[in-house]
């Protein structure tokens, strides 16, 4: 009786080797050999599944989208709060040890971009459900009517989108300049700013 693979279960298995790899030596070291290596399965058995590098650094970074998506879902965001929004925003930045483990492979992924369609279009999958997510908060906070009624909501959105990757970039760069205090105040005081008016200085 021929042997039943579980494909799905085969490629999870992979990834958690991939985020194990990261987690113990960075970014940098993940390789398809190596996680085929940490994973315990065959050069042949990862090309299965993963044809390149570069498709194996995407399917981390579908994974990790996921894992934040399921963060901001966790918090409530009916009748929203100004402290509530930044707790949905900061989980967006990689402000903790795993989370700037897990980012290296954002910037890895960056540097590909150019040269691989498939890493862009995961690029730009992230950059939709960031950008999706970020609305989402906004639009809570105008139902809560702690946002001015003058702000375009798509610029405000494009706006924290663009802190946001600043912060997550300054994250993984120079811990000293974006701990998680300072990351937490920064998102504060932007959320906390919605309120006012345009041309109103706070």
């Amino acid at each position: 009786m021929p042997k039943i693979v579980d494909h799905d279960a085969r490629r999870s298995l992979i990834i958690y080797a991939l985020w194990r790899v990261v987690a113990r030596d960075g970014a940098s070291a993940v390789s398809v050999r190596s996680v085929a290596s940490e994973a315990g399965v065959s050069r042949s058995g990862m090309a299965y599944y993963f044809k390149s590098h570069g498709q194996l650094l995407a399917m981390a970074i579908e994974q990790m989208v996921q894992s934040v998506t399921d963060e901001i879902l966790s918090i409530d965001l009916l009748g929203c709060d100004v402290d509530r929004a930044t707790d949905a925003l900061q989980a967006m930045v990689p402000d903790t040890p795993m989370r700037r483990r897990q980012s290296q492979v954002w910037l890895l992924l960056m540097a590909q971009a150019d040269a691989s369609p498939e890493v862009a279009r995961v690029l730009h999958q992230l950059n939709t459900t960031v950008r999706a997510g970020i609305h989402d908060i906004l639009q809570a906070l105008v139902n809560s009517q702690l946002v001015s009624r003058d702000r375009d909501l798509e610029v405000e959105v494009a706006t924290l989108h663009a802190l946001i990757d600043g912060l997550s970039a300054l994250s993984l760069t120079d811990l000293k300049l974006a701990s998680q205090t300072s990351t937490r105040l920064v998102l504060h005081r932007a959320v906390t700013g919605l309120a006012i008016p345009m041309g109103v200085n706070a």
